[in-house]
């Protein structure tokens, strides 16, 4: 039987770039979340635990990634990726774990070359569904203003957009409803907040189409809903 293992893949926006969570263990080094799944748990189970355990977050949706071939064959790691908005998850290291840290994706500590290969296929799993479904909105807090979603987005995908192409498509796709309430962060007129229309979305064919306008290079106009 084969060795098992969970890694996680955790990642927030902050201040405008995609950052991970990583974990330091003893003789400093960093890597990803992540345990051996013991008997008779899923692997579920296991991943909320190391997440838990491990860092402190909780409560997150998962989604399985990829399965890694470990041991030259003779184990396997299952990647999951968890989307979340960092300031809503207070972090607690747990027993064996020095140091939990969000770092920027493109500038973190040098990981082994698995770990490594984990998170970055992560992130490009990230911005590839980011082009078909508007998962971006699982980095958000409950209550956002567009400007925030289009940062989130911008971040995600690596590139600006169109402001005022955005925000139309956004709001002809009826993914995001108005909450009535409005929040000043400076000078000038405050700005109305947002949720999420319908909580975890199916991908539906409008949504197929406002993810691709979202996705298109700054300029590009955007898609009719």
């Amino acid at each position: 039987m084969k060795n098992v293992r969970v890694e996680l893949v955790v990642v927030s926006v902050r201040e405008g770039t995609t950052h991970a969570l990583l974990v330091r263990l003893p003789g400093s080094v960093w890597a990803l979340p992540g345990l051996a799944v013991p008997p008779g748990a899923t692997l579920e189970a296991a991943a909320h635990r190391a997440l838990a355990e491990q860092t402190g977050v909780r409560g997150v949706a998962l989604e399985q990634l990829y399965t890694f071939d470990r041991d030259g064959g003779e184990g396997v790691s299952v990647a999951h990726l968890a989307l979340v908005d960092a300031d809503r998850h207070p972090l607690t290291p747990g027993p064996g774990v020095v140091e939990v840290r969000w770092f920027p994706t493109d500038d973190g500590p040098a990981l082994g070359a698995e770990g490594a290969e984990v998170l970055g296929y992560g992130v490009a799993r990230l911005r590839a569904k980011a082009a078909y479904a508007p998962i971006a909105l699982q980095l958000l807090p409950e209550t956002f203003t567009l400007g925030e979603l289009q940062t989130v987005y911008e971040a995600v995908l690596g590139h600006e957009l169109d402001t005022r192409n955005f925000r139309r498509d956004v709001l002809a796709a009826g993914v995001v409803e108005a909450v009535g309430r409005a929040r000043a962060d400076g000078p000038g007129r405050p700005a109305g907040l947002y949720r999420s229309a319908a909580g975890d979305f199916q991908v539906l064919a409008r949504e197929r189409r406002i993810a691709r306008a979202i996705a298109g290079p700054i300029g590009t106009p955007g898609g009719t809903p």
